[in-house]
């Protein structure tokens, strides 16, 4: 995904569909759990243990973190290198952070981890070509036509691998499936300029600060009675046409996803496939009530929320946007799917604020200041979320669901703290300090409504933390799991290591990745 447009994408996906991020993240460095509650997990070998520490070896170097997509790029553009540079890259950075080349390759990840009690957020980390995407061949498809249909057939394997385990409820169904918008769409310009123009045309008056929240006309533009006599002057014939054409895609997307009971997490938020997809049944919007009432089976596993949007604390607007957002799930009668996540772009955005107004000094970034902002708003957020979980609860609703996004010790311990202090778990044992913390038990009711995510390949401890600590009758943690062939995700792998730089260079990052694998070097060689 392109840098700057990523926040606007949230506005743009906003009317689109009627709209891991990672932490920027200090916090609390433990060690693995106390022994009366660490469960047990197969070791690491020792040649995936030499291969984090040079991984991660090679993240705590800040220059070689920026660089590495221009280095990459570089290496796979010379006949030779291009080669020798797949072969390295294929052993070490591909192999600790990507599931594998295929959705099929990472079945034998997620068997694995489900043995650790660790749920998988299946990705397809790849993005057109915008010169691909317009010269292909009259035999195949468009690349990001095959993009869909491999998000669909990812829906398909994640089905299975949870049948192969006898799951039946949504609840126990832990295996998701993310939604990239950047890889289903020709031109990512598309995107932009159809943002540019949500801003220019939505209505200003909702009091919440810039970018403003999703407004019931931004889809009108979409409409075939609009698209095919006016057209914006912003957005040419073609352009809406594609932007009915996603549209219509991720229509199709997630009615599989619904069918076959997986929850779709998109890259954005993404209001009208809620409206749509996360309503009761019986609330349904009658243009979608043939489609999706007909067959009865499609009912077996449909937990709710089905889809999750994702909503950045990074932005100044994310308080009330989410406050507004639970609003109107309640008033529209569906179910709100969070993915709270810190947001992974602040430079840009602030860049970017920059460059569009620069004549006006005095107008704040869309973006908050300090780390230590958006660690209050995330953290508040929790404690928004939670008090929505419990009342869902005693309701006996199923109107929200989170996914917590973080590689943060304090906003996980938050998570933790806020479960018992709601009354959503039980304390079991333990008390004070990070080895001997209280271990928690949630039962379904929580368990089918709150998740908490992290990259595959970083922030083990945490994660093994998390599933040491809190007994959860299905994953509590979810493994964030790109893949696609080597040559299509090097450029992820790179962006990548740009996004997660202040995860990377923060306490528990990748130095304290390093430590961790080294010592355990040291104690497998010589005792």
């Amino acid at each position: 995904m392109f840098l700057v447009p990523q926040k606007r994408f949230s506005d743009l996906v906003a009317a689109l569909l009627n709209d891991y991020g990672t932490d920027q993240g200090d916090g609390i460095v433990a060690s693995a759990s106390s022994e009366n509650v660490q469960r047990h997990r197969e070791p690491a070998s020792l040649s995936s243990l030499i291969r984090s520490y040079g991984v991660y070896t090679i993240c705590s170097v800040p220059v070689i973190v920026d660089w590495s997509p221009a280095i990459l790029k570089f290496f796979t553009s010379i006949v030779g290198l291009r080669e020798l540079t797949q072969i390295v890259v294929r052993h070490t950075f591909f192999a600790q952070f990507v599931g594998g080349d295929t959705v099929n390759d990472t079945v034998p990840l997620l068997s694995h981890l489900r043995k650790e009690n660790k749920g998988g957020l299946l990705a397809y980390s790849v993005e057109v070509d915008e010169h691909e995407a317009t010269n292909h061949d009259l035999q195949s498809l468009p690349v990001y036509k095959q993009n869909v249909e491999e998000m669909i057939h990812s829906i398909d394997i994640a089905a299975d691998f949870e049948a192969s385990l006898g799951s039946v409820s949504g609840a126990s169904r832990k295996t998701w499936v993310a939604l990239k918008m950047t890889a289903l769409t020709p031109s990512s310009q598309t995107l932009i300029k159809f943002s540019d123009f949500l801003l220019q045309n939505r209505p200003t008056d909702s009091g919440v600060v810039y970018p403003g929240l999703p407004h019931p006309s931004d889809l009108n533009v979409l409409e075939e009675r609009t698209s095919l006599k006016t057209t914006p002057s912003s957005l040419s014939q073609e352009e809406i046409r594609a932007l009915v054409e996603l549209r219509d895609d991720l229509f199709r997307i997630c009615k599989r996803a619904r069918e076959r009971g997986v929850k779709p997490a998109i890259d954005a938020y993404a209001l009208a496939l809620m409206r749509t997809f996360n309503k009761n049944p019986s609330r349904r919007p009658s243009s979608f009530t043939s489609l999706f009432n007909s067959n009865q089976s499609i009912q077996s596993h449909d937990t709710q929320p089905l889809i999750y949007g994702t909503f950045q604390a990074y932005l100044r607007r994310t308080p009330e946007y989410l406050q507004a957002s639970i609003k109107d799930a309640k008033q529209n009668g569906y179910s709100l799917g969070v993915k709270l996540v810190r947001g992974a772009y602040h430079p840009h955005e602030i860049e970017h604020h920059r460059k569009r107004h620069t004549s006006a000094l005095t107008s704040l970034p869309p973006v908050w200041l300090e780390k230590r902002e958006t660690d209050t708003c995330y953290d508040n957020c929790i404690g928004v979320l939670l008090s929505e979980v419990k009342n869902d609860i005693k309701s006996k609703a199923n109107n929200i669901g989170v996914l917590f996004g973080t590689h943060n010790w304090v906003s996980a311990r938050k998570v933790i703290e806020g479960l018992a202090g709601h009354g959503l778990a039980s304390v079991e044992q333990g008390s004070g300090g990070l080895v001997h913390d209280p271990v928690i038990r949630v039962d379904d009711d929580v368990s089918e409504r709150i998740v908490i995510g992290q990259l595959y390949g970083m922030s083990d401890a945490l994660s093994d933390y998390l599933v040491d600590h809190v007994r959860s009758p299905s994953p509590f943690v979810i493994k964030y799991i790109p893949y696609g062939a080597l040559a299509e995700v090097m450029p992820y792998l790179g962006r990548r290591a740009i996004e997660n730089k202040a995860v990377l260079g923060g306490p528990g990052g990748a130095s304290e990745e390093r430590r961790r694998a080294g010592a355990e070097i040291w104690k497998r060689v010589f005792g």
